[in-house]
């Protein structure tokens, strides 16, 4: 598995260095000069870009790094992909490593597979050159961190390394945010001491890196990035189905725009509500907040498919992979159409013809299935541990009490419980 990964890590750094990519690349050139005259900071007040700037205060940093590497004699376009890249190769690990205590090993290790092969990553990390599947490595990795706490002498600490993975993963783009309610139910449930070390975690990285711009650039900060509605074009989800439906324009007016907040709210508290009720449905309800919030959005980029692809596979595997390859399949035929034909170099985007618009609903039905089956599984899910009959006390809030994700059809489950013995097909008091 890990072979495969670093081979279509290769791959994708290959096409890196010899296509140009998308509009956004030509964005990210322009972003890079912008930061190169006023800093990272300043950005934010400058209006002659080629596209507003509208991410979050670590790019600029990211941007510095990548005009210094542009000085010894490396390219933007190529630059610009290889943290795409290299964070797939992470993510596929997380997922085989959050999947194996908890389903089959070879669930795990095929759902590895075909997210490091899939034909979403490789076309949205190798070719089109944007930051996404960076934030969503950072985002597993935070509820990795939470979950497995791979230092279980030490909780706190895998605790304030989640917070900072976290804090890195907003600092990215702001999406993670809907994920953050789930990742704090996970640690409330560690105990205050771990809940308060994700906190600091989270503040270590964000109060320097948002503060400064907080402070000194407020007003874009607030209009180009948290306020930031995605592209005029939507040809997806529920503003295309209303628009499809004839709805009025005011209903359509009222989901994409002050609708668009509920959809963020709903994306966010629901799974956190869910998990909270079934506490051992950690791994699907992470994935559940990632694809219901594309699944509602009102927006659409086609880069912002890869947001819930690797963490479907947290919620169920086959609706996954179906959402997986018809993406995929999708996503191959409109980068053709936009760079000619094959082979690719530089792809110009234009709005999707009826067909593909017909098949991208297909994918977001797809994706209404792995919303459905990570609801069904937190609803359905039997609770993984019995206390000792021996009338033990229960542990104490700050114990290390996993929260395990079982599967009915598993034969062991993962269990790390002082005073709790493993007990498959057991119920919760």
């Amino acid at each position: 598995m890990v072979a495969v990964a670093v081979v279509v890590l290769a791959l994708k750094l290959w096409v890196a260095a010899t296509t140009f990519g998308t509009d956004d690349v030509g964005y990210w050139e322009s972003f890079a000069a912008g930061v190169r005259r006023v800093g990272p900071i300043n950005i934010y007040a400058l209006h002659n870009l080629a596209a507003p700037y509208n991410h979050p205060p670590l790019i600029g940093w990211m941007l510095v790094g990548i005009n210094h590497l542009v000085s010894h004699g490396f390219t933007v376009p190529f630059l610009i992909r290889v943290p795409a890249s290299v964070a797939d190769v992470v993510t596929t690990l997380l997922v085989f490593e959050m999947l194996r205590a908890r389903r089959s090993l070879l669930e795990a290790t095929a759902a590895a597979l075909l997210v490091a092969c899939s034909p979403v990553l490789f076309i949205i990390s190798g070719f089109h050159g944007n930051t996404d599947p960076a934030f969503v490595m950072f985002t597993l990795l935070s509820a990795y961190l939470l979950i497995e706490r791979p230092w279980p002498a030490q909780p706190w600490l895998s605790a304030a390394l989640a917070g900072v993975s976290f804090g890195v993963a907003v600092s990215i783009k702001i999406v993670p945010f809907v994920v953050l309610p789930t990742l704090l139910v996970i640690a409330a449930r560690l105990g205050r001491r771990q809940l308060g070390s994700f906190i600091v975690g989270c503040g270590v990285v964000m109060v320097p890196l948002w503060g400064p711009v907080v402070l000194r650039q407020w007003q874009p900060f607030r209009t180009d990035v948290l306020e930031y509605a995605g592209i005029s074009l939507r040809q997806w989800g529920p503003v295309e189905f209303a628009t499809a439906l004839r709805f009025p324009a005011s209903a359509i007016n009222l989901i994409d725009g002050p609708g668009r907040f509920v959809m963020v709210l709903i994306s966010a508290l629901l799974p956190a509500a869910l998990l909270y009720w079934r506490r051992d449905a950690v791994l699907p309800a992470i994935g559940l907040s990632l694809a219901l919030f594309l699944l509602l959005s009102p927006a659409f980029g086609t880069q912002y498919l890869a947001w819930p692809l690797a963490a479907a596979y947290l919620v169920e595997f086959r609706t996954a992979t179906a959402y997986n390859l018809t993406a995929g399949a999708l996503l191959f035929e409109v980068y053709n159409r936009w760079n000619g034909g094959l082979p690719w170099y530089r792809a110009v985007t234009t709005p999707l013809e009826p067909t593909e618009v017909a098949v991208l609903g297909v994918v977001w039905v797809l994706l209404l299935l792995v919303v459905v089956a990570g609801v069904y599984r937190i609803v359905k899910q039997p609770t993984g541990v019995t206390p000792e009959p021996t009338g033990q006390a229960v542990a104490p809030p700050d114990s290390e009490v996993s929260n395990v994700d079982t599967n009915p059809n598993s034969v062991t489950r993962l269990v790390r419980h002082r005073g709790l013995r493993q007990s498959a097909g057991s119920t919760a008091p």
